[in-house]
């Protein structure tokens, strides 16, 4: 018995690496433009994550900003085995336009819902948690 629940339990853990987001994969996405800087946008997009995708803290939002590059990252990650759930990826065009993309994992909650309720949130410039809350 003991030996069975070892085993399931690798299964589980080694399970975990094929979960989230991985590079490469085919995932539910949006990519848009906006007219505002790229710090408006990395600031409402990491107050939405940390409002709305977190559950009840249940993930970590993990955020990281290039001030040289112009660009920002917000992802959403499970505490266990760092599982990236969610991730925005914004760009700086210009002084007043940035290149905003979200994607998610595809399971619902993190799903096209999901990916509505971020885009919404940056185009309203307020959180939207619509599909979380």
């Amino acid at each position: 018995m003991k030996a069975l629940l070892i085993g399931m339990g690798t299964a589980v853990l080694l399970s975990a690496c094929t979960m989230g987001i991985q590079p490469g994969g085919d995932f539910p996405t949006v990519s848009y433009t906006v007219p505002r800087s790229y710090q408006t946008v990395y600031l409402r997009v990491q107050n939405q994550a940390d409002e709305c995708l977190r559950g009840k803290k249940q993930y970590d939002v993990h955020a990281t900003v290039d001030p040289a590059m112009q660009t920002g990252t917000v992802a959403v990650r499970a505490p266990i085995g760092g599982v990236e759930v969610a991730r925005s990826d914004i760009e700086a065009i210009d002084s007043k336009h940035t290149r905003v993309t979200h994607t998610v994992w595809g399971p619902s909650p993190w799903d096209e819902r999901a990916l509505a309720a971020m885009r919404h949130s940056v185009l309203m410039d307020m959180s939207v948690c619509v599909v979380y809350k």
